[in-house]
């Protein structure tokens, strides 16, 4: 009889399979850092917070950035424990159960997939006013979008790696950039001087305000959890992968503390008004403290903010529908991979034609009379941000569950970290979504809250339908692991708990194969 537990060889077809063992730290931290997007944050959010919280702006990113750390916390106790394509569909599938899973996988890959187009349209934008402003070439803002999308194309269906590395090289220009601006603006001291008033407590504005401040600093910190999905394809991912989660939440608080401070001393403590009124700060600030040149640096930072954002995001959407197409959750062809490459090219293709059918439709519907989309890029960003927070909810509730069943396995039970921490992220994920729908914004805005929680009806839906006609398949959400693998070969080792014994959670899997 043929041992159950021992290696199997690679599947003659490469559909249904990843390839393993091909990516390490470095590249897990290029998909977080990435679609944390550090640049296009503080370029777009840091306006609307200042508009609440005034020149105390920076306490909003320390209270977002707490909540952010919560879930880090969470998510990186998950990575310790499994590998999956998945992601977070997989730790609320075997933390919480199947059927939330699929809900939370759904709400989850959709929103970040509509999330690629406003972020994209924010690039466009972008590019459309620098090439206006500097070049006799005047571009609308959807053919600047058309480009990048192109763009994407060219990356996203090919070797993995390509994109990691080109985000994480992309990803620190990018931050350079902004140092630079942030370091003269210190070097000249500011509007009236380098002053630390700006995170003086006695400046914080009302509850109220500060809260509102934290719901467009909280946007900031989305997607740091990114490089979860690339657990099957890394080298020793429950080692690489919560580093990697956990650097990209950490570096992230500190760069919108730090880069928030600087912009409160470069507009003036007193004179936060304009910071809240101005829709490009960044570039205000660099043509005000250093001249033309380098508020052009700064736009070219934006823009390819937003394109290796976008990138990060198309991997994200795909490798999460990938796993929920492995399992039966979605049609199956989603599990196919390019036979070279093994991209999902599936759920790729997908993710850029819903990019490409919103900016086309809704984008120019919503960027009419005016030359830029805004009405659009509010509407998108308000609703994939509330569905990514109710799945962040899901998650924090999965994990304290799952904990507590596996408290005697390998990753050593800890009170603090896996049932207060998860409860500080549900309180300001929960408080977050709260504010953004109470009370509700103007419209159209005010049906982007409508909107998600049809997406998380309609997950509902779908799940009662399978668990009630096919539940064998919904049982098998989450199932599949890539812990132990290498390329094209799965490890007879799998998962063990701490006395060698195979883990009576670990399933593992064989690439090609069910």
């Amino acid at each position: 009889m043929t041992d159950p537990t021992s290696p199997r060889p690679q599947a003659s077809s490469p559909r249904g399979e990843l390839r393993h063992g091909i990516l390490g730290l470095l590249d897990g931290l290029g998909q977080s850092i990435a679609l944390l997007s550090l640049a296009l944050g503080v370029a777009t959010a840091t306006s609307a917070a200042a508009g609440s919280a005034g020149a105390a702006t920076p306490w909003a990113y320390i209270v977002a950035g707490v909540g952010c750390l919560c879930l880090a916390s969470v998510i990186a106790r998950f990575t310790a424990r499994m590998a999956s394509a998945g992601g977070v569909y997989t730790y609320i599938a075997r933390g919480l159960n199947p059927n939330g899973g699929f809900v939370g996988g759904l709400l989850y890959g959709t929103a970040f997939a509509v999330g690629i187009s406003f972020v994209l349209a924010i690039g466009g934008v972008t590019m459309s006013t620098l090439l206006a402003t500097h070049t006799s070439w005047s571009p609308s803002w959807f053919q600047c979008f058309l480009i990048l999308l192109g763009g994407l194309l060219a990356f996203a269906f090919f070797d993995i790696r390509i994109s990691t590395r080109t985000q994480l090289l992309f990803g620190a220009a990018t931050v350079i950039a902004i140092l630079i601006l942030a370091g003269i603006v210190l070097a000249k001291g500011g509007d009236s001087g380098v002053t630390l008033q700006p995170l003086n407590p006695a400046r914080l504005p009302s509850t109220h305000g500060l809260f509102l401040a934290v719901i467009f600093a909280f946007t900031g910190f989305i997607g740091f959890e990114a490089a979860a999905v690339l657990g099957e394809e890394t080298v020793n991912p429950r080692r690489a992968i919560p580093r990697a989660i956990l650097t990209a939440a950490v570096v992230a608080v500190v760069w919108y503390v730090f880069i928030t401070w600087t912009m409160a001393v470069g507009f003036g403590v007193s004179n936060a008004g304009k910071w809240a009124q101005n829709p490009t700060p960044l570039d205000a600030l660099g043509a005000r403290y250093a001249g033309t040149w380098l508020s052009v640096l700064v736009d070219l930072a934006v823009i390819v903010s937003a394109f290796i954002a976008s990138l990060a995001g198309v991997h994200l959407t795909a490798r999460t529908f990938f796993a929920m197409g492995r399992e039966g959750g979605l049609p199956r062809v989603f599990a196919w991979t390019h036979p070279r490459f093994r991209s999902p090219w599936v759920g790729v293709a997908l993710s850029l034609l819903i990019t490409f059918r919103l900016g086309l439709v809704l984008g120019r519907h919503w960027g009419k009379p005016a030359p830029a989309p805004f009405t659009y890029i509010q509407f998108m960003a308000l609703t994939a941000t509330l569905a990514i927070l109710a799945v962040y909810i899901l998650v924090s509730v999965s994990g304290m569950l799952s904990f507590w069943r596996t408290r005697r396995e390998s990753v050593a039970y800890n009170v603090f970290l896996d049932i207060l921490l998860p409860l500080g992220a549900i309180a300001v994920c929960g408080y977050t979504i709260y504010k953004s729908v109470h009370p509700l914004p103007p419209s159209p805005m005010k049906y982007g809250p409508w909107v998600a929680l049809g997406w998380l009806l309609l997950g509902v839906g779908i799940t009662a339908w399978l668990a009630a006609t096919q539940p064998e398949r919904v049982r098998s959400f989450g199932s599949i692991l890539g812990e132990g693998t290498t390329d094209g070969v799965v490890s007879s080792e799998g998962q063990r708990d701490g006395k060698g014994k195979p883990s009576p959670d670990a399933h593992r899997y064989t690439p090609g194969t069910r």
